[in-house]
């Protein structure tokens, strides 16, 4: 899949995200499937739409 391209928001919530399996790595958690989850959604969110917007 192309990388969409990502408003301020998107990263935002991408960076709010990532912080979250920070801490938790932090805590000893390693397996976080659902911080991966939730990137892809993002990303998900953002290819739909760049496809609307053409």
């Amino acid at each position: 899949m192309t990388e969409p391209k990502l408003t301020l928001v998107d990263r935002l919530a991408i960076a709010r995200i990532e912080a979250r399996g920070i801490r938790r790595a932090v805590a000893g958690i390693t397996h976080q499937p659902d911080i991966d989850r939730d990137i892809e959604r993002v990303k998900d969110r953002a290819r739909k739409r760049d496809a609307k917007k053409k």
